[in-house]
């Protein structure tokens, strides 16, 4: 049984992992890594303990396996806890883009149009998404979606008009989901 739940876990990280490989993430005003203190802070380019992605001995994540952790920066000499209170948000030593709301740690997957996120764990994965980046963030449905663009008719009969199957459809060539494509649109 431990044996089966371990397969089916290791399966489904590999399958989830491939999928999102291929996805587009948000375009950063400074290509380090490290920590935005304020939204403010992102827009200016300004990093809180910086370094370059994928620098070796450096990681920045959510110390533990979960993610609603504080994010932890490791570095060969130190490792440094931060509240997640205290920041709005930080690039990984990957490169992506983590958003802090309301303690939790959102993955920006696409900035073009509205913005979407993502939140996954072992099992599932919960899609997001907010108006910009310093907006609250909203459950990926349809009511959500209607009650914050309420005034763009245009954008929520589109929406009507789709299967939501479709929605997180990805576009390599314009680089953005089929949602994002309806709202510029």
């Amino acid at each position: 049984m431990i044996l089966r739940f371990y397969a089916i876990f290791l399966l489904s990280g590999l399958i989830f992992n491939c999928s999102l490989y291929a996805q587009r993430a948000v375009e950063l005003p400074n290509d380090s890594s490290g920590l935005y203190l304020t939204y403010d802070d992102f827009i200016n380019g300004k990093i809180t303990h910086g370094f370059p992605k994928y620098k070796k001995g450096y990681t920045l994540w959510p110390k533990g396996f979960f993610t609603n952790k504080d994010p932890e920066l490791k570095t060969p000499d130190t490792s440094i806890v931060y509240k997640r209170a205290d920041i709005w948000g930080y690039t990984d030593h990957r490169g992506k883009f983590i958003r802090i709301y309301k303690n939790k740690h959102y993955k920006v997957l696409c900035d073009k149009g509205l913005i979407i996120y993502i939140i996954y764990s072992p099992t599932k994965a919960s899609y997001y998404f907010s108006k910009s980046m310093n907006e609250p963030i909203c459950h990926l449905k349809m009511k959500n979606l209607t009650n914050i663009y309420a005034d763009n008719s245009a954008f929520l009969n589109k929406i009507n008009s789709t299967k939501k199957k479709t929605w997180l459809t990805w576009d390599d060539k314009k680089e953005r989901y089929f949602l994002n494509k309806l709202f510029l649109e």
